[in-house]
């Protein structure tokens, strides 16, 4: 083989290691954009499985209240129609968005138990909601904080015997109130609920693993949630 031979192979086997590089190259930068695309899609669908939650929460925690509490028979026949149509949308969002809810729900009798229960939320309306609620339980005082720093002043001046937390809160997130709660000397003890449109494994996972005792998603059924309340405050009056 002569000189001019070799020197071709040389060149043909230098250009192919260069394509061979270039498209490897490619793609590694596919893969990337690829991996940035699903995070983003990830975090979107999170972020409208949220937003559609929390509407969701009001609407059928409020149909619920009124079909126990009317007593005309074609209003209460209406708010059926209203929570089937609400618990339809939510098999939507469970079934196309939503990874599998870890949240743990208890069952208990009623507590009649004389005790704060302190609601850190600045949404009035799901703050109404859970007010309504709790009118099932007289014997509870209800407190709220719109915000997460009046919500540590009022857990160490009033020592609730329970914590219900929103997590976007205007001033703080609420993992980052929960960590507070739990590193406070005067308001270590007191157990927190989280209430959250966020449904997903690793959030609810997190909450629980920095000190939440219990993890409510948005929507919420009446009963399920007065059944948390219940078990936690008569396991708190246990303790004390």
């Amino acid at each position: 083989m002569d000189a001019d031979s070799q020197s071709n192979i040389k060149e043909d086997s230098g250009a192919k290691s260069e394509q061979s590089a270039r498209f490897e190259e490619e793609i590694a930068h596919c893969r990337e954009e690829l991996r940035l695309k699903t995070r983003r899609l990830n975090e979107f669908l999170a972020y409208l499985e949220q937003k559609l939650r929390t509407p969701l929460t009001a609407i059928m925690g409020f149909a619920e209240l009124l079909e126990m509490q009317c007593e005309n028979a074609s209003m209460a026949d209406n708010a059926k129609q209203i929570l089937k149509a609400a618990r339809d949308l939510l098999a939507v969002i469970n079934r196309e968005l939503a990874e599998p809810n870890q949240s743990r729900v208890a069952t208990n009798v009623g507590s009649t138990l004389q005790c704060d229960v302190l609601y850190i939320e600045d949404d009035p309306a799901n703050f109404a909601l859970v007010q309504g609620i709790l009118e099932e339980r007289p014997a509870l005082k209800l407190l709220q904080a719109s915000r997460g720093e009046i919500g540590l002043t009022l857990a160490e001046t009033h020592s609730p015997k329970l914590i219900l937390l929103d997590l976007n809160l205007p001033d703080m997130h609420g993992a980052e109130l929960l960590r507070r709660v739990r590193q406070n000397a005067a308001t270590t003890h007191i157990p927190v609920v989280v209430i959250s449109g966020d449904a997903t494994a690793s959030q609810v996972e997190r909450l629980l693993s920095a000190g939440a005792r219990n993890y409510v998603t948005k929507p919420f059924s009446i009963q399920p949630f007065l059944s948390v309340v219940d078990k936690i405050l008569e396991e708190t009056d246990h303790t004390n």
